[in-house]
């Protein structure tokens, strides 16, 4: 995990007062003073991050912090784009046209995200 630190580059490395971190794209890498990296996924719904799984630091070791972020960004939304279209099927047959509009809205909005991430990585 330290060479994935190593590999940081336009990313803003930030201290704080036992480690050093950086933020992209819905990940938090973190070196502590002993040198331990870890990684952490922001993108939860409680106080604290939650510490990715093995198959996410997989792909992060495979693939370097940065695209690895992206890859994992890509399958959070579209999951996330899964959702919004099973909302918008629903809502498409009954007469809540707010409902629809607003889940037709969020959906364009999963799908902006997701071409963001696929053009960085097209090449």
């Amino acid at each position: 995990m330290s060479k994935l630190w190593n590999q940081l580059s336009n990313v803003i490395i930030y201290d704080a007062y036992d480690s050093k971190f950086a933020l992209y794209n819905g990940y938090k890498i973190e070196k502590n003073n002993s040198g331990e990296v870890s990684i952490y996924d922001t993108r939860t719904h409680d106080i604290f991050y939650r510490k990715i799984n093995d198959i996410e630091e997989r792909t992060f070791i495979e693939n370097g912090f940065k695209k690895g972020a992206d890859m994992l960004t890509i399958k959070h939304y579209e999951i996330r784009l899964l959702v919004a279209n099973d909302k918008v099927r629903h809502y498409t047959n009954t007469n809540k046209t707010n409902k629809l509009r607003q889940a037709k809205q969020e959906r364009k909005r999963i799908m902006n995200k997701l071409n963001k991430n696929f053009k960085k990585w097209k090449n």
